[in-house]
């Protein structure tokens, strides 16, 4: 089962290990400005969930948009359970020091169920894409395929997965399934 990153070593060829459990990446694009193009980096940061962190309100928040609860909700004790079921582990997005989104992940057998949102204030900079990248690059060996869950009229984040390689594996009703074999 994926329980936490610093399991992964059962999973690594050779024992190898990862370095630690924080993910971090550095997300850079230009902007336009009136001298004509000025680099804007921003700090990604993937940090396990833990029961009682501080950032849990703003968490709670994000998932309260019309934007996200439209398609993502989540009971009183969804935070409980994604910081004490084995097997799930919800990754906070960190962007400079700031929550602005989350990914839930969950393992069953050889497959990852994913599904990501981004604070409303932090969408169209790239963050969702780059944190998916990450979560695919600490994805255990073991683990083969990667399944997404989207409503057929979310296409932010259809556009969003076809370009990470996912393709449509199925649908039942307005939910479109992706699948991305690793």
């Amino acid at each position: 089962m994926w329980k936490h990153p610093q399991t992964f070593n059962s999973f690594l060829p050779h024992g190898k290990r990862k370095p630690t459990i924080n993910k971090t990446d550095l997300l850079v694009w230009k902007e336009i400005d009136k001298s004509g193009f000025s680099e804007v980096k921003l700090l990604i940061e993937l940090i396990p969930l833990k029961q009682g962190d501080p950032d849990m309100d703003a968490l709670i928040r994000i998932h309260q948009e019309p934007s996200i609860s439209r398609y993502i909700s989540i009971s009183d004790n969804y935070f409980h359970y994604v910081t004490e079921t084995e097997g799930v582990i919800y990754y906070k997005i960190m962007t400079d020091g700031i929550p602005t989104g989350g990914i839930h992940s969950e393992i069953h057998g050889k497959t990852v169920y994913l599904s990501v949102c981004v604070d409303e204030k932090y969408r169209r900079l790239g963050i969702a894409e780059k944190a998916l990248k990450i979560i695919i690059s600490i994805i255990p060996s073991a683990v083969k395929t990667i399944e997404v869950s989207i409503e057929e009229t979310n296409m932010p984040s259809i556009d969003l997965f076809q370009k990470l390689g996912f393709q449509v594996s199925g649908q039942e009703d307005e939910l479109i399934t992706y699948r991305k074999l690793l």
